[in-house]
């Protein structure tokens, strides 16, 4: 089994991620913290000595060796559904879950952070509504499940997400 987490930055996934691993007993792959730790730099620092589209294309390699684990939760970064190799892997997937937030949501969750590199150095509410806007259908054209984190405590959606599993 494996369970993909998908949305936007500050949604939750890594919670989620973490919870679900715990509860069900399995492995957890936080992709952005994973790639880190791979190419020994953290995301900012790629971003800002290779830039974003590089940080896509390694996001994108990482993603795609992913695919022969198995008992494995694997909590995506918000702009996983930008790379089409990606979205070719999800749509196949069963257990796709969207983490859906609004962008007040986002906002409240990522405001402190300095780990973000899309929102450091400028207006992030406005960042944050145009990469909802750009991603939102992409989200929802891989997601097996949608959930809404405004309406949702993170031990709501586990179980939610655990029923939708065992059904």
């Amino acid at each position: 089994m494996r369970i993909f987490l998908i949305g936007p930055m500050g949604s939750g996934k890594s919670k989620i991620g973490k919870l679900l691993a715990e509860k069900l007993n399995l492995n957890l792959i936080d992709t952005d913290k994973d790639i880190e730790t791979k190419y020994k730099k953290k995301i900012v620092e790629i971003f800002e000595t290779e830039g974003e589209k590089e940080f896509r294309k390694k996001e994108s390699d990482f993603f795609s060796s992913l695919n022969n684990l198995t008992n494995t939760i694997i909590s995506t970064g918000g702009g996983i559904v930008e790379g089409s190799s990606n979205l070719k892997i999800l749509k196949k997937e069963n257990l796709v879950i969207f983490l859906n937030a609004s962008t007040e949501k986002q906002y409240q969750s990522t405001k402190d952070s300095s780990k973000r590199p899309l929102l450091n150095n400028t207006d992030s509410r406005k960042v944050l509504e145009r990469l909802y806007s750009k991603r939102l259908d992409l989200y929802q054209m891989v997601a097996k499940l949608e959930l809404n984190a405004d309406n949702l405590s993170n031990e709501e959606m586990v179980e939610k997400i655990i029923n939708f599993i065992n059904v």
